[in-house]
Order: structure tokens, then sequence, then C-alpha cells
């Protein structure tokens, strides 16, 4: 936060101006006439001295409680320093302007000698030292308001990326751990597919490492799922039984925060049964104006229990809730030997 004083200045001003304008006009109707300070040397003096001052008294009140106040958070102290402190000081700065220096310069005062005694020139100024100085008290409260909105509304955005980059960096290994795992078998096996699956993980990673963007083009993020089934594909040595379905118009130019399929049709892979023809594996996606539909069904495996708790999809629910909140709907459907999960998110471009 830093200080704002030309601001606090220009919106002085207006103040001052408005709250002459409106007591000139209480004066016209009360007492049928107006100020007539302006009609002379004299008044026109007067008037921009007292301009000044008011100006200054301010700018200290405002200075006061930005150095005591927000510079070390002491409201107590930053109140007695006013009362005690800068009110004498600012009733001090008046009469050095209009009683000494104007006289000075000019050879007039403004108050009259019986007021210019010390007790009743302090005692009628105490109103006026308040009254303007409250300006720049007000100021302050008004700017450290919406700077500590502001302050908070960014903590919880980082707040909220360092949650999604965290649990996006669980997803990644979580997804790296099971993958490495099919190369290797097909390596171990001397599988034909083993130097495809090498390949196919390679484009996955370079996808998955290098891109950091909040979100990618939904073509992108379609062609790696893609890559992904594919490679999951090729560790199996019979033909899995699934229906994979996606459609996605070549027009569009919607985005979608990377990674956010994958987890699911990961774990149709790591815990189905893709040996059941009457039961296949089903992955489909489509997009209608603007509104993506993903559908992940698949046959519950006996063998295929994950000791390690499912990290990816419980990491990838979170993500969806601070990413999409409102804007998307999550539904995972459980019967004893059918997993489904439907997911439909509110995309833009």
């Amino acid at each position: 936060m830093k200080p704002k004083l030309l601001l606090l200045a220009a919106c002085f001003i207006v103040f001052y101006l408005f709250t002459d304008f409106t007591w000139q006009v209480g004066r016209y109707f009360t007492e049928h006439k107006i100020y007539v300070l302006f009609q002379s040397k004299r008044g026109m003096i007067i008037e921009a001295t007292s301009l000044s001052a008011f100006l200054l008294d301010a700018i200290i009140g405002y200075w006061v409680f930005y150095r005591i106040f927000y510079r070390y958070g002491n409201r107590a102290f930053a109140i007695l320093a006013y009362v005690l402190l800068v009110v004498p000081i600012m009733i001090l700065n008046r009469y050095l302007i209009q009683e000494l220096l104007v006289y000075q310069i000019w050879g007039f005062h403004n108050y009259s000698v019986d007021m210019l005694k010390p007790m009743r020139y302090f005692m009628d100024n105490i109103y006026f030292a308040i009254y303007y100085s409250a300006f720049g008290v007000v100021f302050f409260f008004i700017q450290f308001s919406g700077y500590h909105q502001k302050r908070q509304s960014e903590l919880l955005l980082q707040n909220r990326n360092a949650e999604l980059s965290f649990l996006r960096s669980q997803i990644n290994p979580h997804f790296l751990f099971n993958s490495l795992n099919n190369v290797y078998t097909l390596v171990y096996q001397g599988s034909a597919n083993a130097l495809p699956s090498i390949s196919k993980l390679s484009e996955l990673l370079r996808y998955m490492l290098y891109e950091k963007a909040e979100t990618v083009p939904l073509d992108k993020e379609v062609q790696y799922l893609l890559n992904y089934i594919d490679l999951q594909l090729m560790r199996y040595n019979f033909s899995p039984a699934k229906e994979v379905d996606i459609y996605v118009p070549t027009d569009n130019e919607l985005v979608i925060a990377p990674l956010t399929l994958i987890p699911f049709v990961e774990n149709a892979f790591k815990h189905g049964d893709l040996k059941d023809a009457a039961q296949p594996l089903k992955i489909g996606l489509f997009v209608d104006e603007g509104r993506l539909t993903f559908i992940v069904s698949n046959k519950k495996s006996n063998f295929n229990k994950d000791e390690t708790g499912g990290i990816g999809l419980d990491n990838v629910k979170k993500r969806l809730s601070l990413i999409y909140g409102d804007n998307h709907q999550l539904d995972i459907q459980q019967t004893a030997d059918l997993f489904t999960v439907i997911l439909k998110i509110t995309l833009h471009e």
C-alpha cells in the first residue's frame, strides 16, 4: 500500500468546495445573503489560505494513520497521537499560515483581535481541525480497506494456486508410476509393443512436464487422452473389450484445465475387467455448445485392487471443485460389478 497524497488532495479540494457551496446555500436561505469573500482581494487570500491550511490538516491526519496504524498496526497509539499531538499541530499550522504569514505579507488577520487570544483561538479551531483532518483519516481507512480486500483476494488466489499445484503434482506421479509399470511389463515380456509404448509414454511425459498453463486447448487435451488410451491398450496380450467414442468439433476454441480427464481413464484401465465383451470398457466424450460430457464405464475386476488408495481420483475431485466450482457436475455410480463416471463441465473459449 502506497501513500496517495495527490489523490487525497484532489478529493479534498472537491470536498472543500462542495462544503463551502452547501454552506453558502444554507446561509442564503437563512439570512438571504451570500458570503462575499471572493469579491475582494482580502477575501480571496483568506479563502485560499483556509483551503491550504485545511488541506494540510487532512494530509497530516492521513499521514499519522498511514505511518502508525498501517506500518505498525497500532490503532490505539494512532488515535492517541492524533488527538493529543496532531490536532494541536493542525491548529498551530492554521495560526502560522493565516495569522502570522498572511499578516507579514498583506498586513491583516483572519480572526479579530479578541479571537486571537490563545485559548479562544484554540477552542474555536478544534472543530475545524477535527472536521477537515477527519477527511484524511476517512480517506486512509477507505484506501486501507480496499488494500486489505485486495490483499485477501491475492492470498486466497495464491493458496488456491498452491493447492492446485500440489494436487497436480500428486496426480502426475501416480500416472507416471502406473505407466512405467505397464512399459516395464511390455519390455520384460519382449512384446512388439514395447518400443511404441515408450514413444507414446515420451509424448505423454512431454505434455505432462512442460504444459504449465492453467488451461490448454480442448483438442490438445483430447489428443493426450487418445495417446494415453493407445499406451494402455498396448500392454494387453489379448484384444480388450472396449468402446471408445470421442467427438469434438474441429472448429472449437474451447479450453480445459490440463490433466483433467486422464485420472478417470487411468482408474478404468487399472481396476477394470476388459475381457468381458458383454460389459466392455466404455469411454465417451462429446461437446455440445460449450458443454463437455465425459463418460467412463468399466466392469469391476476382482484382481486389480489398488493398495495405495486411489490417489488420482481423490485429487481430481478436489481439483475440479477448485477450478470449475458450480460449472461442473461429477457423478460416480457403482453397482456390484460396474463402475461409471459421468463428468460434465461448462467450458469457455
